[in-house]
């Protein structure tokens, strides 16, 4: 008999429970795979979750096998003497599939930011995960069909290996996705040497922050003049750049991509993939310093585009406001490289005049070198948002955009979502709504908005994430700028808390003015009772749910 069961009702048997415990296995696996494709299928990003803030998931896991063991196999006991009606013992898998069915409710229920995305990827792991669980099972119940005492009791202790044996599969079905990639990435490249995309101009844009609101930015003022394909929304990847050559450029003038780095030498793999003739250079901070180890590492990482680019008649533009992207242009062999900066200075090819910011946007004049003063008005909050309108007027202009239609393009600019968009509620609360990321730059820029507001300004935010050794110093420094635009602070979620709190403070912020809620969810129900109409909400980062 196959695995020595003592008769085919057995085997069926023990078949059927496998079956019914690789479900719910996979049901208890769906928060791993959730966050496992938040993190980009790295296993470093993965196990980095796994083991943070006391490895709050795999714990419950591992509660769950535990009890789920030790509850069957005390069913196993008091049933032993009941041998000849061997059933009885499976009483004790009621025990299991509750716990699990319980364990499964409870992750389903947790609130997401982002939910687990069914892509193609996703559903190969799950299949081979299946597969895998299943002979894990079987195996489970026939190494405990030996023993009396144990029986089914060994299938409970599967959830606690369940992070494992996710990884294992992974690492199977890796050199089919590698394949599935390179053949992505293939087709892109075959497509942009056809001979309609000879003379396409290939814009590339990098920086700390701002990438994705100079990329549409700049194609609003292209468009002025050309037919423009630019990386949908925060697509900054190897795979955003096949699904926007293979999906988007459709015989375009102009593509422009965002490229984004989280480790050193990503950006020179985005060149040779993408083969940029310009490129826009937004700024340099301590953004992902958790996986680039230093500041030094990311300004040498963001200088490759411009170092990429053709020395005849490559156009190279930084900004002239930022200490590092000035050391970047210093070093830059490029004979057509251009600094925009807020102020006039020297080397100077774009500023403004006359700049006036206000809660409803900016007015003020734009200043292109050789041109006469134009004026500007835009609905876009913050001087950063003209820092960035600098940088792509600039490039429009050299590409032949005029002064005036520069203008006109930037009247039209609206808010991006979630990037200090402001929001009027219904009951008259205004939200800055600035949740997409956060970052050195990005929450000065918005505290500096917050500060033109009148009302009781309140700042939710879990801090700033992904700064490494830095994280600690950086959030004091956050909390104490938080104190001088603000008159309430809720610090969601333990990561940062103590940083901010130290930050506000040193500041003499009033301590009672300072709340802390454990998600979301409970700050929600704070500010919903303090503020009212005329008051403000700054949402300050959104961590995403591999934080949480």
């Amino acid at each position: 008999m196959l695995f020595n069961f003592a008769s085919t009702q057995q085997l069926t048997l023990a078949i059927f429970v496998s079956v019914a415990n690789t479900f719910v296995l996979l049901g208890c696996s769906v928060r791993l795979l959730h966050i496992f494709q938040l993190g980009g299928y790295k296993v470093r990003n993965f196990l980095a979750w796994l083991f943070d803030r006391k490895a709050k998931f795999y714990v419950r896991l591992f509660v769950l096998s535990l009890i789920s063991f030790g509850s069957m196999f005390v069913v196993n006991i008091l049933f032993v003497r009941f041998s000849a009606i061997e059933y009885l013992a499976y009483l004790g898998m009621i025990f299991y599939f509750y716990f699990a069915y319980v364990f499964i409710s409870g992750t389903l229920r947790e609130r997401t930011k982002v939910s687990l995305k069914f892509t193609a990827r996703i559903k190969r792991l799950v299949a081979v995960m299946a597969l895998a669980l299943f002979v894990l099972s079987f195996v489970s119940v026939w190494l405990g069909s030996m023993n009396e005492f144990i029986r089914f009791s060994l299938i409970a202790a599967i959830p606690a290996v369940l992070p494992a044996v996710m990884l294992i599969c992974n690492y199977f079905v890796w050199p089919y996705e590698a394949s599935v990639r390179v053949g992505f990435l293939s087709k892109a490249q075959r497509k942009l040497r056809r001979p309609e995309y000879a003379n396409l101009i290939r814009i590339g844009i990098t920086g700390s922050w701002g990438k994705t609101s100079c990329k549409n930015i700049l194609a609003k003022m292209l468009a002025c003049k050309y037919s423009v394909a630019a990386s949908p929304s925060s697509f900054n990847t190897p795979m955003g750049f096949t699904k926007t050559v293979n999906n988007i450029l459709d015989g375009h003038d102009i593509m422009i991509f965002e490229m984004g780095a989280r480790y050193p030498g990503d950006i020179k793999y985005l060149c040779r993939l993408f083969k940029p003739t310009h490129g826009i250079l937004t700024d340099i901070g301590p953004q992902h310093i958790e996986t680039m180890k230093s500041l030094e590492n990311v300004k040498r990482t963001k200088a490759e585009l411009l170092r990429a680019l053709p020395k005849s008649g490559g156009i190279a533009v930084t900004n002239g406001d930022s200490k590092e992207c000035r050391e970047v242009f210093a070093e830059l062999d490029l004979k057509n490289k251009h600094l925009s900066s807020i102020v006039k200075t020297a080397n100077s090819e774009a500023w403004v005049e006359d700049l006036s910011a206000t809660s409803e946007g900016c007015v003020f004049k734009l200043c292109l070198k050789d041109s006469k003063p134009i004026e500007c008005k835009t609905k876009l909050l913050g001087r950063h948002n003209i820092e960035n309108i600098l940088l792509c007027a600039i490039m429009a202009n050299k590409l032949g955009v005029a002064a005036k239609e520069i203008a006109a393009a930037v009247a039209k600019l609206e808010p991006i979502p979630h990037r200090l968009e402001l929001v009027k509620a219904a009951n008259g609360i205004l939200v800055l709504d600035d949740s997409y990321n956060a970052s050195e730059g990005g929450t000065a820029a918005a505290l500096e908005v917050l500060a033109l507001f009148k009302g009781q300004k309140v700042v939710l935010t879990p801090g700033i994430v992904e700064l490494g050794a830095r994280g600690a110093e950086e959030n004091f420094k956050f909390g104490a700028r938080i104190a001088k635009s603000a008159d309430k602070v809720i610090i969601v979620n333990e990561v940062n808390r103590a940083a901010i709190n130290d930050g506000l403070l040193s500041q003499n912020f009033k301590k009672e003015n300072i709340l802390f809620a454990k998600n979301l969810d409970e700050a929600k129900g704070m500010y919903s009772v303090m503020l009212k109409a005329g008051d403000v909400l700054l949402i300050e980062n959104d961590l995403p749910d591999n934080y949480l």
